[in-house]
């Protein structure tokens, strides 16, 4: 056989295959077919491109991506079914649609390969799937037009009812003032106290809470830690107010590195100041249980009379 006649042969070959084969005895057919005639929106579509070819034709997957109208979710290729002579397969994709209408799936075409025992290379062709109809209705219209919906009536204007608001109204001007006046009463009771508190010299008030503190009777009910733990607070306290730093917030060492630096104190009174804040700390922290004798109340009253703060008014000062 020349060359001339083998191209001539395979041209032939090739445009039989290239051409949409509708009858019986064709080496391979296509058709297509919807899992539903008519859909809703939002409806799941099948639709399936069935190819039925001879053994040595081997079909390729249709591109799927020239369907527009629709949304595509997935595509899905059944394994071949030999049925005698002929192998069948299933290319399928699912759809969605989202508006109302007539819809033509377009021809699709689908390329193929034919190896015959005699060829040394296969022959390419390409046949088309036929196009096909889908009608995508409202889910609203499927049954059938509606019967029940009517049209609205005009908006009718409605007097407002101003008997809550104003009721409403009047509880939180209220609630307002109640608010205002309990603030404002607890503002002033404060500041009197403070006046109270400003009017009485600080040397006072601690001898005072040392007087409260000795009622108490710690000592006596086996509870030494509660008890230097207020005598700290309280000789703190004064010291604090008196000299004018934060002896509350301060550890004994710090308060004896700045009465090292003042001048205020004779080395005797400061000695005693340390001397009663660290046996304080000491019982407080090793928890120590004390003897009623060992009480320090006396000793912080004489501490508190030697540095209280002379004054020609009678009055102290802070």
């Amino acid at each position: 056989m020349t060359t001339k006649y083998k191209a001539t042969t395979s041209i032939i070959f090739f445009i039989l295959f290239s051409s949409v084969i509708a009858w019986a005895d064709s080496p391979i057919t296509v058709n297509t077919k919807l899992d539903k005639p008519k859909a809703t929106t939002g409806d799941i579509i099948l639709y399936t491109i069935t190819v039925t070819h001879d053994l040595d034709i081997k079909p390729s997957k249709p591109d799927f991506t020239v369907i527009s109208q629709f949304d595509i979710l997935e595509t899905v290729t059944t394994k071949p079914l030999q049925i005698g002579n002929k192998s069948e397969q299933e290319y399928s994709v699912k759809l969605r649609a989202d508006k109302v209408g007539i819809y033509t799936i377009p021809p699709i075409p689908v390329s193929f390969d034919v190896m015959k025992k005699n060829q040394s290379k296969p022959i390419s062709g390409k046949i088309t799937a036929p196009k096909i109809t889908i009608e995508i209705v409202s889910i609203l219209r499927d049954q059938g037009e509606p019967t029940d919906i009517i049209d609205i009536n005009e908006l009718l204007e409605v007097d407002k009812d101003w008997v809550p608001i104003i009721f409403w109204g009047l509880n939180l001007i209220l609630l307002i003032i109640v608010l205002y006046a309990a603030w404002k009463y607890r503002g002033v009771k404060q500041n009197k106290s403070n006046v109270r508190n400003l009017d009485i010299p600080i040397h006072e008030i601690a001898l005072n809470e040392l007087d409260a503190l000795k009622l108490k009777d710690f000592l006596n009910n086996g509870d030494s830690r509660k008890h230097f733990f207020e005598i700290s607070e309280i000789f703190r306290r004064y010291l604090g107010k008196r000299y004018k730093f934060p002896a509350p917030d301060w550890t004994t060492e710090e308060i004896t590195t700045y009465f090292q630096k003042e001048n205020e104190l004779e080395l005797i009174q400061r000695d005693e100041i340390i001397r009663i804040l660290d046996k304080s700390d000491l019982i407080k922290f090793a928890k120590i249980q004390v003897k009623a004798d060992a009480d320090e109340i006396e000793s912080v009253r004489k501490m508190i009379a030697s540095t209280r703060e002379q004054l020609d008014i009678g009055l102290y000062s802070n």
